[in-house]
């Protein structure tokens, strides 16, 4: 008796060294899950923390750029209302386009019969200095110009010069605007090196129709009325650009509170997801031993075994089984969907961080429609007519071909069954010019205005996160490019993307 009370005790002992090692190895599981996940935040985190500093600065640049460019619209505006004759324009111009181009030196001259008649001089135009004698600037200005030309340029001409005083590569840039009665204004930049900045070139830009429009003009009257269309046309610029610079403002806060808030949800989803799974394999165990039991109490029949029954109806113990594991399976969809929502708005906040390069319009729309293809294979006719040439912009092929997906998603989306979407390519002189057109149910002009606003959807909930046209258009913004919209309900959408050449 006392041997078979041992071995009995020894079973115990044995039994429930097992259930500690089992339960010490699921606290072993959660913790090296729970670890590899914190590792995984911390990467994560590091990350955001590189990519927001990145998107501020780039974003207090922008502001910075567009502060200028309204300072000197402003300017350009009062000159031209304030200016008398052709003279006048051409030295306000000089002053403008000087102070805010970031040349080294500037210089005007009036020319008549191939002889100079104003600014046959050594001074120069300095930005931070005033007028400057530089005779070696003046005389490789008088050198470089062809003083005898009586046609004005269209654009800005680049001569690449060696600067005088140091040999330096730079640039001479110069306009020649006809001014009437045989004269003609020049007007004549020196870069600091061989570089043009982007500034610049909008500065230069906006000089260049400064000049065509206040200047040409015989009668008075025209004269009048052409100052008034150009002091229109810098006020919608003046416009458009302050719009532009709310914007920007609002979007850069906008991103930095999406990066705070995806690290936010990022932390406890981490948890949620992984005690989820952990929860998930336990209950997995418990079904098998709750399993092994009724085939235990089943084998030994009788009573136990009707009792065991009993408890198992009384409890609705594998109705009760069904729904934990639908819940499970639908705990974690959600979890899932929350983490891409938030991978949305890690995009939307750092959309201009990947590298630039040479992209084929052509190979980024064919594997926009890979990826897509199970959407529409069985619904709708895809038709598109490659580029017969090849068409190359400057940009990140995955941001761009992320842009189509979503507009290729959108527009089967909104395209009833049978129906057809043709995507085309166009290339101009400069741009190239992305088409998709869809036979779709279309939108009103309010859907239209909205459909660009982060977390505005027109799908129903759960079936999108309202940020992909938000992300999109970021996308072609960073790229130089823009979109064009036209729907009408009942007909379709049509919607161009339009991005530099490369």
């Amino acid at each position: 008796m006392l041997s078979g009370s041992i071995d009995e005790t020894d079973a115990v002992s044995v039994s429930d060294l097992k259930a500690q090692v089992k339960s010490l190895e699921r606290q072993l599981k959660r913790q090296k899950m729970a670890r590899e996940n914190a590792e995984s935040f911390l990467q994560t985190y590091s990350k955001d923390a590189y990519l927001a500093n990145q998107a501020l600065r780039k974003s207090l640049q922008d502001s910075k750029r567009r502060e200028r460019e309204l300072l000197f619209l402003n300017r350009s505006a009062s000159q031209l209302t304030a200016a008398e004759d052709g003279i006048n324009f051409i030295f306000s111009a000089l002053e403008s386009v000087v102070e805010f181009s970031d040349a080294l030196f500037g210089k005007a001259l009036i020319v008549k019969g191939g002889q100079i008649i104003k600014g046959d001089d050594d001074s120069v135009l300095s930005p931070g200095d005033g007028w400057l004698e530089k005779p070696l600037f003046t005389k490789l200005l008088k050198e470089e110009l062809p003083l005898t030309l009586e046609e004005s340029y269209m654009h800005w001409c680049v001569n690449a010069i060696s600067r005088p005083d140091n040999q330096a590569e730079a640039r001479l840039l110069h306009f020649m605007q006809d001014l009437g009665n045989g004269e003609f204004g020049w007007l004549a930049l020196f870069t600091k090196d061989d570089t043009l900045e982007e500034e610049m070139l909008y500065v230069l830009d906006t000089t260049k129709h400064y000049l065509k429009f206040g200047i040409g003009y015989q009668s008075k009257t025209q004269e009048l009325s052409h100052k008034k269309q150009a002091l229109s046309s810098i006020k919608k610029d003046h416009e458009n650009l302050q719009q532009k610079l709310v914007s920007a403002d609002k979007m850069a806060m906008l991103g930095q509170l999406a990066a705070g808030i995806a690290h936010e949800i990022n932390n406890p989803i981490g948890y949620v997801r992984s005690n989820t799974a952990v929860a998930k394999d336990i209950f997995k165990d418990y079904l098998s031993a709750l399993g092994k039991i009724k085939g235990l109490c089943e084998r030994q029949g009788g009573q136990l075994f009707d009792e065991f029954c009993a408890l198992e109806n009384s409890y609705s113990l594998t109705e009760s089984a069904e729904a934990i594991s639908e819940m499970f399976e639908e705990s974690s969809e959600g979890i899932e969907r929350i983490i891409d929502i938030v991978k949305a708005l890690r995009s939307f906040s750092y959309p201009g961080t990947e590298k630039k390069e040479t992209v084929i319009v052509n190979d980024v729309i064919n594997t926009a429609l890979r990826l897509t293809s199970n959407l529409y294979k069985y619904k709708n006719n895809v038709v598109f007519n490659e580029s017969s040439e090849p068409i190359n912009v400057i940009g990140s092929a995955g941001q761009i071909q992320q842009v189509l997906v979503n507009l290729i998603t959108n527009a089967v989306y909104a395209t009833p069954e049978g129906k057809s979407i043709y995507i085309d390519v166009e290339k101009s002189q400069f741009q190239a010019r992305i088409i998709i057109k869809d036979e779709g149910v279309g939108m009103s002009q309010d859907v239209v205005e909205k459909m660009f606003t982060p977390f505005f959807t027109t799908k129903p909930p759960g079936d999108g996160t309202g940020l992909g046209m938000s992300i999109s258009l970021t996308i072609i913004e960073e790229h130089g490019g823009e979109f064009d919209i036209e729907s009408k309900e009942g007909v379709g959408t049509t919607i161009g993307i339009t991005l530099p050449l490369a």
